[in-house]
């Protein structure tokens, strides 16, 4: 049976044995002593999947029976230092002959610390690897809690002499990768750390900076004779991607790589089958591979259809079989999480629609937490936004919630919360969990089974359960933490979240069997393995092109048409791929030249882009978001929104704003967007709500979470519009800082250009100046260690100090 697949398991009488340790039952000593035999046969295979198999015995045996000698050996075996270190002091208390060399192995675990945490054989080697390719291009494949953070600041301190810069996904993410570099960074290093273009003033100091690729484009365009010695590219398996993110992301890459051939990629991912996949055309870039194959976990998938019985069932993904679990049924998923939770729990939906649907049903059925902690956290969150915020009312009960339309500070906030006080037991959350947010969890709940339109994937369900039971929690020291080599994950069926036929034993089954082969799914028309077979897919390469030899000449080889206007080279310039720039340039151009004085207020602003661009957007639903700005009332309501900005009015009076708003309409129906009820007549969309038939509490969620969607269409769609008509001097300077900022503050400025908050900066340089240090020369923004003790003393409140606290590169304490 050396080479024998599971195939071969699976058809014989093996699997009953299986069963009784799958299903936690009780074993005999003579099936104790064969199921141990068949796992050491089955670690000796050389069928990875069979050796996994075995390791899922040993491993289940231990919890189970509570003899943990076998564990310990085969940890020893396979370099799993951190479980050998875990129950190193248990076994040599219950009896020292129970495995060979004790205190060898004792001694031997120091060669596996780092910065006092036990490492596996395959961390040490991959910190080993990243060292030894210091100065070539890599790609990095690995699980989650293997250290990929780690090896960037490490990175960043052994590299003082270099320009680098971490390109990250989401704008979420770069506040928590510029605290882990402040906290990370050695004695001695003085680099400035950017997160916007803007806060590069040139000069000769070296610099690390955090981007997104939108903020990295602009930093290319606004700083052209800068070069990065190195470029991160985190959770590169977006390069995968064929959405405009995905595209622009490899943009900016192929711009990096021909503007500094001698620049270093290295690319990091939770999952990627071939790294010859991330090859992009016109980028000579050729990492050296290094791939975790080790998995120290083995999933517990149980599927429970609430639609169908609301029986337990577990499928074994080795095995490709369900098991009845118990006699127990579920009525709903409410009474299946009430019972199975765990201290930590991640409740996973796909639409934040959905997650709030579930935090009114579930809120009800759970009792108030009495904790000093969360009243403080509540009373922060009340005053920052509002005390009818179902955030609120959700944390009175240890229950919080995370999606993309909760204000960005505050979600920050919020997953530290739920991080530090252990009172706040679940989170419902989306798919910003797979963008590299780190949080506890012992348990998972999935009640949607899609990410986007499209189902998860195999890659991306492997990413997604991947963040429950992570290292520094399965070995924190804590007694009874090996349980969670097992994460338990919970395929819940429930009528309110599911399609009518989603049939979730297909689906775990084509995410979870673990010999189904997995392939890179290669969508990005920018990408070598990327076929171009249809007008489609040409039309996008052609796009694609295009852009890249408009913003920098040479880089495709190709001969392409090129903008012959200002108005063209500034779209490009700035990003606008909605419109067929060359195609339109001459008559936008010749709309832009009528006008004789540059632009005084918002409305006049609105007016121009609703005028200029808008009627030559491309087709298609994609870009319905931008064309509604044809009506005059959506101009109207545009121009307000960025009124408020200047005004620097709070979140709490952007709330009242909007209901007021709201009140004062003519019409009873009001656009909400994704969270919307009814559709308006010669409309599909669901994108209208009857404000009249809401209470006051859920006209004020709306308000919360339509202010932040508008806040970013504003930022992410707007915002390059009245960069464009800036740089062709058709907007007065005073009122393009305004709309940008909120203000002509150059200090002011400065600070919101370093990262912080724009509330947070009008209160720093109102309020706290002498503790701010600003080096305009420079470009140097410094808060001082005393300001956080003075923001305490004057009462602010806890999310502006957490937030300075973050610019600090501190913890906070709840």
């Amino acid at each position: 049976m050396a080479k024998a697949p599971l195939r071969t398991l699976r058809n014989s009488d093996f699997f009953e044995l299986y069963q009784t340790l799958l299903t936690r039952g009780e074993l005999t000593r003579a099936q104790a002593e064969t199921l141990l035999a068949a796992a050491v046969l089955f670690l000796n295979n050389d069928n990875p999947d069979v050796t996994a198999l075995g390791y899922r015995i040993v491993v289940m045996y231990a919890n189970l029976t509570g003899d943990y000698v076998p564990l310990y050996d085969v940890a020893i075996g396979r370099g799993f230092m951190p479980i050998v270190d875990s129950v190193q002091s248990g076994l040599a208390a219950e009896d020292e002959t129970a495995h060979f060399f004790p205190e060898y192995f004792s001694s031997l675990l120091e060669l596996f610390e780092v910065e006092g945490a036990v490492f596996t054989q395959q961390q040490l080697d991959l910190g080993n690897f990243f060292f030894e390719h210091n100065l070539t291009d890599v790609t990095v494949t690995a699980p989650t809690s293997y250290g990929k953070s780690e090896l960037i600041s490490g990175f960043c301190n052994q590299n003082l002499q270099s320009n680098i810069c971490v390109l990250v996904p989401t704008k979420a993410l770069l506040a928590q990768t510029k605290q882990r570099l402040l906290r990370k960074r050695v004695a001695g290093d003085n680099r400035q750390i950017i997160t916007h273009a803007e806060m590069f003033q040139g000069g000769d100091r070296n610099f690390l900076a955090v981007l997104t690729q939108e903020r990295l484009l602009r930093f290319f365009i606004k700083h052209p004779g800068v070069n990065f010695d190195f470029v991160f590219v985190d959770e590169a398996h977006n390069l995968l991607g064929e959405d405009s993110r995905a595209l622009l992301l490899a943009k900016v890459v192929i711009l990096q790589k021909r503007r500094n051939p001698a620049a270093r990629f290295k690319y990091l991912t939770p999952f990627l089958v071939d790294q010859k996949n991330l090859q992009l055309r016109y980028a000579k870039i050729e990492p050296e591979d290094y791939k975790v194959k080790e998995s120290l976990k083995t999933e517990r998938f149980y599927v429970v259809d609430c639609r169908d019985g609301g029986a337990v069932q577990l499928y074994d993904q080795y095995f490709d079989r369900f098991v009845q679990c118990g006699d127990d049924a579920f009525g709903d998923e409410l009474e299946l999480i009430l019972q199975q939770a765990a201290k930590k729990n991640i409740i996973f939906f796909n639409l934040p629609k959905k997650i709030e649907k579930f935090m009114h049903a579930f809120l009800p059925r759970n009792d108030s937490v009495e904790s000093d902690s969360i009243a403080r956290v509540y009373e922060s969150i009340s005053d920052f936004l509002h005390s009818e915020y179902l955030l609120v009312e959700g944390l009175r009960k240890g229950i919080l919630y995370h999606h993309g339309s909760v204000p960005d500070i505050v979600k920050l906030y919020i997953e530290r919360a739920y991080t530090e006080i252990p009172e706040i037991r679940h989170i419902a959350c989306n798919s910003t969990l797979l963008e590299g947010v780190n949080i506890p969890a012992e348990k998972m709940f999935i009640l949607e089974k899609k990410k986007g339109l499209k189902n998860l994937s195999k890659a991306e369900f492997r990413n997604l359960v991947g963040r429950v039971c992570r290292f520094n929690e399965i070995f924190s020291g804590e007694p009874g933490k090996l349980r969670m080599l097992e994460p338990e994950i919970f395929l819940v069926g429930s009528d309110a979240y599911l399609d009518g036929g989603a049939n979730l034993k297909d689906f775990i089954k084509s995410v979870s069997q673990v010999d189904l082969k997995l392939q890179d799914e290669i969508d990005n028309v920018l990408l070598e393995e990327r076929l171009i077979e249809d007008d489609v897919t040409e039309g996008l390469k052609r796009e694609a092109d295009e852009f890249l030899e408009n913003i920098l000449p040479g880089t495709t080889g190709l001969e392409v048409a090129r903008a012959e206007t200002p108005v063209g080279r500034a779209c490009f310039l700035n990003n606008i791929s909605e419109i067929g720039v060359l195609q339109h340039e001459i008559e936008i151009q010749s709309i832009l030249d009528g006008l004789v004085e540059p632009l005084q207020n918002s409305n006049e602003v609105m007016a121009l882009i609703a005028g200029a661009f808008i009627p030559f957007l491309k087709d298609g639903a994609a870009f319905d978001i931008l064309r509604r700005l044809k009506e005059e009332n959506a101009q109207t309501f545009y121009a307000m929104l960025i009124d408020w900005k200047i005004k620097g009015a709070s979140y709490a009076e952007m709330i009242r704003n909007f209901l007021r708003y709201w009140e004062g309409m003519g019409s009873n129906e009001v656009y909400v967007g994704k969270w919307g009820e009814i559709a308006r007549e010669g409309s599909y969309r669901q994108s209208w709500v009857v404000i009249s038939e809401k209470t006051h509490a859920e006209q004020v969620n709306l308000a919360i979470v339509r202010i932040k969607e508008e806040q970013d269409f504003v930022d992410n769609h707007l915002l390059k519009y009245v960069e464009l008509l800036h740089d062709l001097g058709k907007l007065d300077e005073e009122l393009y800082l305004q709309i940008k900022y909120g203000t002509t503050n150059q200090d002011k400025i400065r600070l919101m250009n370093f990262g912080v908050n724009s509330i947070l900066a009008g209160k720093l340089i109102d309020n706290y100046s002498k503790f701010v240090d600003v080096q305009p020369d420079a470009g140097v923004v410094e808060l001082r260690p005393d300001l956080i003790a003075q923001m305490r003393q004057n009462g602010e409140n806890e999310i502006l100090v957490f937030e300075a606290e973050m610019h600090m590169g501190l913890g906070h304490e709840f």
